[in-house]
């Protein structure tokens, strides 16, 4: 099940927030103000659950993030009798789970869980993936031992997982084009080849090194290059490979967290990644994405404006940290995006850095 609506009290930055969440929710604003924290809300859940099986504990090391003790996540200006609380919300039940604060504590108690219908929702099932802004770089070779179905958290079981599955595993009918192939590799070479003109992958098992070789290949209208190791090709273009498998793949409700998609792509390509988020979208998927760039956001909005994704199915988060006394708060504004892809609230900080620079300069 989908999680519908989020809300989360005294975590790190964010004294109480609310999410109203979509299909494809972006979150945008400066370093620092929340985004991160709002990421690993939900990896503390995620990893507490995949540990014990329950929520009856909040572990805040393990898997995903390690964050230190209770004190280091408890909201800053919080009451030390004040604890953490989450809550979240679908459309066939809702979960909240309040923890005990304990300052020196890694291992927080459930004081109060309260369920009302049915509560499994998509954080915790086995489709789940994250991926963090630190990925695999270019390798001569990948490790194939991992043999469940995740990607891995830098992408490291997904060259494996490809080459495995890539052949069997078809594609959601979004992204079909004129041919007549459904599977998942075809569709990843499609999708790079429209990222980085004209390249394509090859993989093939080493069985004696437990390891995937990874080549790739550029064609341009008259000729094909020889196969590169990816040591010789652009940082950005293995960087962003676990990406674009992990949205090819997407099922209706899955979940998939991704941080920084743009990372050490030429704005080009960080639009065409934009249009690929709103495609995994479509597949009814629900996708998380936390970013800095306009170029992704303006992909999305071509998108709406094509029709090819619905606008109400989008969701943009802007955090904004704003003094308040002596204090800060967060806060949350949520801009909305019209069938032109156009946006109704620009607040201040929200993507307007190439408008300030041209104010400069001219």
């Amino acid at each position: 099940m989908k999680i519908d609506k989020f809300q989360l009290k005294n975590f790190k930055c964010l004294s109480k927030v609310t999410f109203e969440f979509g299909n494809l929710n972006l979150l945008a604003g400066a370093n620092g103000c929340g985004k991160s924290s709002l990421i690993q809300a939900l990896l503390l859940l995620r990893q507490t659950y995949e540990r014990t099986g329950d929520m009856k504990q909040l572990f805040t090391y393990g898997k995903y993030v390690n964050l230190g003790m209770a004190k280091d996540v408890l909201y800053e200006y919080a009451e030390d009798d004040e604890d953490i609380l989450y809550k979240l919300t679908g459309t066939d039940g809702e979960k909240e789970l309040i923890y005990k604060y304990e300052a020196a504590s890694r291992i927080l108690k459930c004081r109060s869980c309260k369920e009302l219908g049915k509560t499994d929702f998509n954080l915790w099932d086995s489709s789940f993936e994250y991926l963090s802004a630190e990925r695999i770089s270019p390798q001569t070779t990948y490790s194939s031992i991992a043999q469940d179905l995740l990607l891995g958290m830098h992408g490291e079981n997904a060259l494996n997982f490809l080459e495995k599955y890539g052949d069997s595993i078809e594609v959601n009918n979004v992204f079909l084009d004129d041919s007549k192939n459904k599977s998942l590799l075809y569709y990843v070479n499609q999708w790079m080849e429209k990222l980085f003109k004209g390249f394509s992958l090859q993989l093939s098992q080493i069985l004696d090194a437990d390891a995937v070789s990874l080549r790739y290949k550029e064609k341009s209208r008259d000729h094909v290059s020889n196969a590169y190791r990816p040591v010789n090709v652009g940082f950005g273009i293995t960087y962003v490979l676990p990406i674009v498998i992990a949205l090819l793949k997407a099922e209706k409700e899955d979940l998939i967290l991704i941080e920084n998609p743009e990372a050490h792509l030429h704005p080009k390509a960080q639009r065409i990644m934009g249009e690929l988020l709103a495609k995994a979208a479509r597949t009814g998927a629900q996708i998380i994405v936390e970013t800095h760039s306009d170029h992704i956001l303006n992909g999305i909005r071509i998108c709406a404006k094509k029709q090819e994704i619905l606008p109400e199915k989008i969701k943009i988060f802007f955090f904004m940290k704003e003094d308040v006394g002596s204090k800060y708060n967060v806060n949350i504004y949520a801009p909305e995006m019209d069938n032109e892809g156009n946006i109704d609230i620009w607040p201040e900080g929200f993507f307007d850095e190439w408008d300030n620079a041209l104010a400069e300069l001219f």
